[in-house]
């Protein structure tokens, strides 16, 4: 059950309690109280010339219990006043020999008691009555009691489900509290579940959207210490090429011309490659600011995807691969894109498909507007980059867009193993998609989907 739910129980329950209470109170004492049967012959009454004796007549009614029955019956007049006795009701004609008869009548069934007012004015007679056997009474006492029952047994399930209520609340924000205290403890290895938390609350969603933050900052913290190794690894190496012919010239350990001539040059190679591995890393960490978003411009990815097909027809060439283009496109679409970086990504998987394959090995780049495979996302662009190389090794496929991550097929290289993470990088940064299929010898086949947004 929901927070709003419990709490709009816990509130109508709150409110309907001393509502009802009140209700009861208020219908019971109308109950007992003789008023009401004033409501119906208390302007009879008024044909009492003295107002002060009506008055009297008035408050004496009010005083008898609800269950003794009543009349006032004027023996000058001969006629009966005011009366809550159904065999003498209130007329204008009623002689004292049909009033007595009619008591006498009845006399084995009530107690009958008689008196006469002390008025001032008018001589009056009050006649009054109790049954022998009060079944009446005793099945409105029976009412009254299964209403009070019925109002107790409420309470006591009212209070017994605020009680729950406030519990799971309260037991639920403690839980919240005490894991998000977790997490500002840095404490990420606990797992935060929802399974002690009633399922559909919005509690839930709570602790689901901490664990799943939980995972993204271990996630994150991974990547961190593999971004401290990866460069810790990578330029540890020519840093140390660089010191070590540093210090051999230093020492005199090369002291040939030509030696030292060709360990300057080592020298130089090794420095440049590590300018180059530098500025790799600030741009990968530029790619990761939100400011890279800001940089999309709508632009045609038709004419883009044909001068990269132009591109690789001519690499191709220089570097003696078969390269084939497909690209076929019935209009210009336009798409929000950083034209530098998307470059940038299509030229490393063509360098890719190039390292990774021999001369007069195939190279084909595919492009179309197809049919998203995702529901509700209408057409998309489909680019793909396929070869016929060395291919990737199966348990690699899950992890080649890792940072850091060097293939089987590439360790004896030359690399920081950032490529294909900046590819997806920049992938991600568009919103678009890049996948790979890829078998062991036979090629592999980059796929990237551009989704396209009408109007």
């Amino acid at each position: 059950m929901t927070i709003k739910k419990q709490f709009i129980i816990l509130s109508s329950i709150i409110i309907a309690i001393p509502l009802l209470c009140s209700i009861f109170v208020i219908f019971f004492s109308y109950l007992h109280s003789p008023k009401r049967y004033m409501m119906k012959g208390s302007q009879r009454l008024e044909l009492i010339e003295s107002k002060d004796d009506a008055l009297y007549i008035k408050k004496t009614i009010r005083q008898l219990p609800t269950e003794v029955q009543m009349l006032v019956f004027s023996p000058e007049q001969n006629r009966i006043i005011f009366s809550t006795i159904p065999e003498l009701p209130a007329d204008d004609s009623c002689t004292s020999e049909f009033l007595w008869k009619t008591i006498n009548n009845t006399s084995d069934s009530f107690f009958y008691q008689f008196s006469t007012p002390p008025l001032k004015d008018t001589k009056l007679l009050l006649i009054t009555r109790l049954p022998h056997k009060k079944n009446g009474s005793n099945k409105r006492l029976e009412i009254y009691t299964v209403i009070f029952v019925l109002l107790l047994f409420y309470t006591i399930i009212s209070m017994i489900l605020i009680t729950l209520i406030s519990r799971t609340i309260f037991n639920s924000i403690i839980k919240i509290e005490n894991k998000t205290q977790q997490l500002a403890d840095g404490n990420l290895n606990e797992k935060i579940n929802s399974e002690t938390v009633e399922t559909g609350n919005e509690i839930t969603s709570i602790l689901n959207s901490l664990e799943k933050m939980r995972h993204e900052l271990v996630e994150i913290q991974e990547r961190k210490n593999r971004f401290i190794m990866g460069i810790s690894h990578d330029l540890r190496t020519p840093v140390a090429v660089i010191k070590g012919y540093s210090e051999a010239i230093s020492d005199g350990v090369i002291s040939d011309e030509k030696e030292i001539k060709n360990t300057i040059g080592l020298i130089d190679k090794k420095t440049t490659q590590l300018g180059e591995m530098i500025d790799t890393l600030i741009n990968f960490m530029k790619l990761n600011n939100s400011e890279a978003k800001q940089t999309l411009i709508p632009q045609s990815i038709t004419e883009l995807i044909n001068d990269f097909g132009k591109y690789a027809l001519v690499t191709g060439t220089v570097f003696k691969r078969k390269v084939t283009t497909d690209i076929v496109f019935n209009e210009n679409i336009i798409v929000p894109l950083n034209e530098q970086l998307v470059i940038r990504s299509l030229e490393n998987l063509f360098s890719n498909a190039i390292r990774y394959t021999n001369d007069n090995d195939k190279i084909e780049i595919y492009s179309r507007i197809e049919k998203s495979a995702e529901k509700k996302s209408g057409n998309a662009v489909i680019l793909k980059i396929k070869d016929s190389g060395t291919g990737i090794n199966k348990k690699d496929l899950n992890s080649i867009f890792d940072m850091f991550f060097r293939g089987t097929n590439s360790r004896l290289e030359e690399g920081m193993g950032i490529g294909l993470s900046v590819v997806k990088t920049i992938m991600d940064t568009h919103g678009w998609k890049i996948g790979v299929e890829s078998e062991k010898n036979k090629g592999s086949c980059f796929t990237i989907t551009i989704p396209i947004k009408t109007n």
